[in-house]
């Protein structure tokens, strides 16, 4: 297998008009290799493989220091419908369904493409992360004034994966 590195993109154009505010940048961050995807594919990512017990240790540490550094911005808020347990039917009558913790939140929507997108608030500032689609990519929103070190950013998520400047077709996965 491939070794785990950590893909970073600034979105520009009509993508980053639909998910960014005036004032704000819009980033993709994702870690390679990726399962073989149509998506990804169709646009012009190559680093294609299946992942393992390391590999899913080394995302979980991405996800870590990403909520670490993108909650500088801000104590983290779930603004999008949160995703909940499934409750049998017979006690739904009588219990509420377990909502998941915010990680949960995050993560799910990247495993399954049929939950709708997660999205989170971090502070007051436009800070936000946005995930779905079946896709291990996170969707970032930034101030503008923050886009510049947006590179060093990518570096200190990636701890000590290889960090590359991916461009790519974003109106495919966007």
């Amino acid at each position: 297998m491939q070794p785990f590195s950590v893909h970073w993109s600034q979105i520009s154009g009509e993508a980053a008009r639909r998910h960014a505010a005036e004032g704000l940048a819009l980033f993709a961050l994702w870690p390679s290799p990726v399962s073989d995807d149509a998506c990804f594919r169709e646009a012009g990512f190559t680093d294609f493989g299946d992942g393992d017990e390391n590999w899913d240790a080394h995302a979980a540490g991405l996800l870590t220091r990403l909520m670490a550094e993108l909650s500088s911005h801000g104590v983290p808020r779930l603004a999008s419908k949160p995703v909940e347990g499934h409750q049998p039917w017979y006690r739904r009558p009588f219990a509420k369904p377990e909502v998941r913790d915010l990680r949960q939140q995050i993560e799910l929507p990247m495993q399954w493409d049929e939950l709708p997108d997660c999205v989170v608030l971090f502070g007051e500032s436009g800070t936000s992360l946005r995930t779905g689609s079946g896709h291990h990519l996170f969707w970032i929103v930034l101030p503008e004034r923050d886009a510049p070190a947006f590179a060093e950013l990518a570096r200190r998520v990636a701890g000590p994966h290889p960090v590359l400047r991916t461009e790519l077709r974003w109106e495919c996965l966007a």
